[in-house]
C-alpha cells in the first residue's frame, strides 16, 4: 500500500468508481484505477462489502488507489434478499457523494451503472457504463422491462466501455459513437517470471470463479483416472464448498480464494496446462472471451476450452491448446495427453502471438474516455 492521492486535487482530477462488490481487489477495476491514478488522477472506488469482510477497512488505500467500503450485507439467494441490500447500497453512495465535488462517475458493470444513474446528481458530472458482459438476451435479461431500462441507460451514458464485439451488436450508431474498447488483457509483469516450477506430474488447473458445477467436476474426475495428472481448482463460488466437500481428501486440490495481484504469477508457474471450459448453453460464456484465455496466452500455458464457443474458434485458429466436449470427462483427458505429447509446439504457437495480448496495449484507450482530463 502507498499513500493516497493528495485530496486537495481540483475536482477535474476526481473520479469516482462504483463497484458493487468488496473490492479484494476486482483486477479489472485495479487495473483501470491505477492506470488513471499514474495519470494523475484522484481516483475513489466506492465498493460494495457483500459479506461485511472488511469491517476494519471500511477505508484504505491501495496504489495510490482511495478505497470507500460499506459494510451491507447480502445472504445468498434472490429477491427481496438482494433488492433490500441493493437500495441501501444505492442510498448510502448517493448520501456519501451528494456535497462531494467530480468530475467523473465510472461505473462498474450492470448494477454499477444503475447505481450511478440514481447516484448523480451534477448535471456536469459524465457517466461512464463500464460492460464487464454481455447483458441483452440472456438469462434475468429476457424481458421487455429490462431491454427498456438497459436503452434508456445507454442513451444516457456519456461514454460505454465494452471488452468485446458482442456487447455492442444491435446498437444505434449514435450509442457506438461512444463506445470505447478495451478487452480485460492481463497485465503481464504481473507474472513475471513466466518460468513453469519444475514437476514430475502435469498440473491442470482452473483459476477463477467456481460457478460452473458440471465442467469442474468433470475435471475433478480426472484424478481417478489417471494418478499422473495433478488438478487443481483457485478460487471461490458458488460450488466451491460442494466441491470442497466432494473431494476433500483426494488428489483434487481445492485451493480456495487467492489474489489476483500478488499470487497469480506463482498459480501459474505451477500450471502446464490451464482448464477454462465453460457451460455453452449460456450465451455470455459461449461468445465471450474470459480473461483465463489471455492469462494462459502471456503467461505460455496451453489452454483448453469449449468446442463450438468463440473461445474454442480462437484456440483452434492459433493452435494454442484444445477444445473439448462440454463436461465430457474422457474428452479432456484426450485433450490434456495430445497437449503434453506436443507441449513444445503449443507453447511456441503461444508466444507467436502473446504480445497482441497485453494490457499495456490496450489500457490507453482509456484516453477516450478522459479526453477533456488527460
Amino acid at each position: 500500500m502507498h499513500e493516497g492521492v493528495d485530496t486537495n486535487m481540483s475536482s477535474s482530477k476526481k473520479i469516482y468508481m462504483i463497484l458493487t462488490n468488496g473490492f479484494d481487489p476486482d483486477v479489472r477495476v485495479y487495473k483501470e484505477a491505477k492506470y488513471l491514478v499514474t495519470e494523475g488522477f484522484n481516483v475513489e472506488i466506492i465498493c460494495w462489502d457483500r459479506k461485511c469482510e472488511y469491517v476494519d477497512r471500511n477505508e484504505e488505500v491501495i496504489d495510490g488507489i482511495n478505497i470507500k467500503r460499506f459494510c451491507i450485507l447480502s445472504k445468498p439467494g434472490t429477491g427481496m434478499k438482494q433488492i433490500i441490500p441493493y437500495i441501501k447500497f444505492i442510498k448510502n453512495t448517493r448520501k456519501y457523494l451528494k456535497d462531494k465535488e467530480y468530475s467523473y462517475l465510472h461505473c462498474h458493470d450492470f448494477d454499477g451503472i444503475v447505481v450511478g444513474m440514481f447516484t448523480k446528481n451534477k448535471k456536469k458530472t459524465k457517466i461512464i457504463f463500464d460492460m464487464h458482459e454481455i447483458y441483452k438476451n440472456y438469462s434475468y435479461a429476457r424481458n421487455i422491462f429490462f431491454d427498456f431500462v438497459f436503452n434508456k441507460i445507454l442513451k444516457k451514458s456519456d461514454y460505454i466501455i465494452h471488452v468485446n464485439e458482442a456487447q455492442i451488436e444491435g446498437m444505434k450508431s449514435t450509442i457506438k459513437e461512444k463506445t470505447v474498447f478495451l478487452p480485460n488483457y492481463p497485465e503481464s509483469k504481473v507474472y513475471e517470471p513466466i518460468e513453469k516450477n519444475a514437476s514430475e506430474k502435469i498440473r491442470v488447473n482452473y483459476i477463477g470463479a467456481l460457478r460452473d458445477y458440471e465442467s469442474l467436476n468433470s475435471l475433478a474426475k480426472l484424478n481417478n483416472n489417471d494418478k499422473n495428472i495433478e488438478v487443481g481448482l483457485y478460487g471461490t463460488g458458488v460450488c466451491y464448498d460442494k466441491l470442497k466437500e466432494q473431494y476433500q481428501g483426494s488428489n483434487v486440490k481445492v485451493y480456495g480464494k487467492y489474489n489476483g495481484i500478488t499470487e497469480s504469477g506463482e498459480i501459474y508457474r505451477n500450471t502446464d496446462i490451464l482448464y477454462c471450459s465453460y457451460n455453452p448453453q449460456i450465451k455470455n460464456w459461449k461468445t465471450s472471451y474470459p480473461v483465463k484465455l489471455f492469462e494462459s496466452i502471456v503467461t505460455l500455458t496451453p489452454v483448453i476450452v469449449t468446442e463450438n464457443t468463440v473461445s474454442g474458434d480462437f484456440v483452434e485458429k492459433y493452435g494454442i491448446g484444445k477444445t473439448i466436449k462440454y463436461g465430457d470427462t474422457e474428452s479432456i483427458i484426450n485433450a490434456i495427453l495430445d497437449i503434453k505429447q506436443s507441449y513444445d509446439m503449443y507453447v511456441e504457437n503461444i508466444k507467436n502471438i502473446s504480445d497482441n495480448y497485453k494490457w499495456k496495449n490496450v489500457v490507453k484507450n482509456l484516453k477516450k474516455v478522459y479526453k477533456n482530463l488527460l
